[in-house]
């Protein structure tokens, strides 16, 4: 007696109401109580066999706001290059970038990680160059991009699989049908937190007409335009 006791631990609290002889529930945890947490079975007199399993926890430090994408324009060419820049705040551990584009996978950008527990709060960044060429081979019957990417088949192959050595990714994608597609970045640590920017809807610039003059064939002079 008491059947259950608690020794306190800075920087956390044991739930007794939520607790029992099968689980603790710990609340108030900040990321220094990260680490390898053991739970130890012990018998009685007079041999008191002990049995220990240990397994690792990492308290989330999330960042306090969304991602920020920054494109270099909302509109291209074909055979145009885009430039996209996205960062997040800083948080604990440093989050991976994921690219998408219409929601899809393209490039991810894994954050380094301290081979030693730091507890210190690191940002992220992650560079994207997109090359929009005008056509690449069309699969049959996909109303999308050609080729894939291993998570879908709506999209061009990515040229490369590594960043360079500006630590730059680089994707390569087809002239959409639609003429426009949505690019984003999506911000995840572990698969404890999410969180994606704001998309930006990039559409194809439109044709400008040119115009034509010439002569019919009883000599007037006429005008034209043509896209």
């Amino acid at each position: 007696m008491p059947p259950t006791m608690v020794f306190p631990l800075p920087g956390a609290s044991v739930d007794l109401a939520q607790s029992d002889h099968q689980q603790v529930r710990i609340v108030n945890m900040n990321r220094r109580l990260s680490g390898d947490y053991q739970c130890e079975v012990s018998a009685d007199a007079p041999l008191f066999h002990t049995d220990i399993r240990s397994a690792p926890l990492t308290v989330v430090d999330p960042p306090f706001r969304a991602p920020r994408l920054l494109v270099s324009r909302l509109s291209y060419a074909r055979n145009d290059l885009l430039q996209a820049n996205c960062s997040v705040d800083e948080a604990y551990p440093a989050p991976n970038i994921t690219w998408t584009i219409d929601g899809h996978k393209i490039a991810e950008t894994i954050s380094w990680q301290s081979p030693e527990q730091d507890f210190k709060e690191r940002g992220a960044f992650s560079q994207l160059e997109v090359s929009i060429v005008e056509s690449l081979q069309y699969r049959g019957g996909q109303a999308g991009y050609a080729g894939h990417t291993g998570d879908g088949e709506h999209f061009a192959h990515r040229t490369e699989s590594e960043p360079d050595k500006r630590g730059i990714l680089r994707y390569t994608l087809s002239v959409p049908v639609s003429g426009q597609f949505a690019l984003g970045c999506v911000a995840t640590i572990y698969d404890v937190y999410a969180r994606g920017s704001e998309q930006a809807h990039i559409r194809e610039d439109s044709p400008r007409p040119a115009s034509v003059t010439g002569e019919d064939s009883s000599g007037n002079i006429f005008s034209d335009e043509c896209a």
